[in-house]
């Protein structure tokens, strides 16, 4: 039998800035589904050009690997009972503080510590500043960044299902390099997976935040860490449109999810 693939769609335009929820699934496997993801994508500050594209790849891997994944801008999606159904939770080009509200916010938590996953994706770290936990989810917060260059991303765990796509110890990557407010390296339950060699781009550039010094010399840029009996996994990469059409970096996503469900094996 063919499989057929359903799209539950409340609003198509993936080019659209604003939509509530759309849900993919493979209807003959529904109920042997190895991976329930629900994709966050709600930004009230800085929206970044990539996300109809970031939406695109992200249905597309649900469809290649008959994932279920649910995209929602809507935040009352986080309370207890909507939360149990998924293996993990991605927060994808999210920007701006209060994009859950306090009750949401400890559906969250408890999601987490309780054993389920976190993706954050490029600018998560842009995200939430004045949440405490969140804060401790992520492990860093962005401080700046200069124009996009190509750089040397440092791949220091290459057996990590994030990782393995990299194929080495370096390789060249073309995006827009955050820094943030502290080393994640520094927290010793963050495990450092590629960091970036400083030496390789210009740093010193920061036309949009120029009275903060964003050279960190211990670069991290990909990091993971248990918070409780669940995984938070944050990859600063994803800028650039074209990424989300890159079989590398989709392989990346792919390997960040699996792992944030505990899925990885």
């Amino acid at each position: 039998m063919i499989k057929k693939i359903i799209f539950h769609i409340s609003i198509v335009l993936l080019t659209s800035t604003t939509f509530s929820q759309t849900t993919v699934t493979s209807e003959s496997n529904q109920s042997k589904l190895d991976m329930n993801v629900l994709v966050f994508t709600k930004a009230v500050s800085f929206y970044h050009v990539a996300k109809p594209n970031a939406i695109k790849a992200f249905y597309e891997i649900a469809h290649d690997n008959k994932w279920h994944m649910t995209f929602t801008e809507d935040s009352t999606f986080f309370n207890d009972k909507e939360l149990s159904k998924y293996n993990a939770v991605v927060f994808l080009l999210t920007t701006g503080n209060n994009l859950l509200n306090d009750v949401e916010k400890l559906a969250l938590q408890k999601y987490v510590e309780g054993g389920g996953g976190f993706v954050g994706v490029h600018t998560a770290t842009d995200t939430e500043y004045k949440w405490s936990w969140y804060e401790k989810l992520v492990a860093a917060h962005f401080s700046g960044h200069p124009p996009k260059h190509d750089a040397k991303l440092i791949i220091e765990e290459r057996n990590h299902p994030a990782t393995e796509c990299f194929g080495g110890d370096t390789v060249i990557w073309d995006d827009e390099f955050y820094s943030f407010d502290r080393n994640p390296r520094k927290n010793s339950n963050v495990k450092v997976l590629v960091s970036v060699d400083e030496k390789t781009y210009n740093i010193n550039e920061n036309p949009w935040v120029p009275d903060i010094n964003i050279v960190m010399g211990d670069h991290p840029i990909v990091w993971c860490q248990n918070i409780g009996s669940g995984r938070s996994f944050c990859t600063a990469l994803g800028d650039k449109t074209e990424l989300y059409d890159n079989q590398m970096f989709r392989k990346h996503l792919i390997g960040a999810m699996l792992w944030a469900a505990g899925k990885e094996n």
